[in-house]
């Protein structure tokens, strides 16, 4: 649990920051494509600069969207932590809507799996893509 945890932190610290004229989204828990030997508790969303997280889905392999129970956050901050219900070995997508200090809207994916008696597995966090929803400020 300790390398672990050593290795999440690592990965953090090891992220680049592009300077975009958007805040973008700088991390993930689990990055984008991991394959994770257990599954998550918690998704966590690390951005470049405070957002309020409007929206988050958890959807499967079969593109159901799971009950996460997510509720948009009120303030604006740069990491937010969201619980998942318990996961079965899959493969899942999450989405995620963000607005900007200027009310700028911006979205984005990242897909995770979680894989049995996966060996040699470790958790980093890892830059993620971003996209714009087309809004001009």
């Amino acid at each position: 649990m300790k390398f672990l945890k050593t290795m999440m932190i690592s990965g953090l610290l090891s992220v680049s920051v592009s300077v975009t004229a958007h805040t973008g989204l700088k991390a993930t828990y689990p990055a984008n494509e991991q394959m994770l030997e257990a599954a998550p508790k918690q998704l966590s969303l690390i951005f470049s600069s405070p957002v309020r997280l409007m929206k988050v889905i958890l959807k499967d392999a079969e593109h159901k969207d799971l009950k996460i129970g997510f509720k948009p956050f009120a303030r604006a901050d740069q990491t937010f932590k969201v619980a998942v219900p318990e996961l079965q070995v899959g493969k899942y997508v999450v989405s995620w809507v963000s607005m900007g200090k200027d009310g700028h809207k911006m979205s984005g994916d990242f897909n995770f799996m979680v894989a049995a008696g996966l060996t040699g597995g470790h958790a980093e966090m890892k830059k993620d893509a971003h996209k714009d929803d087309g809004h001009s400020h």
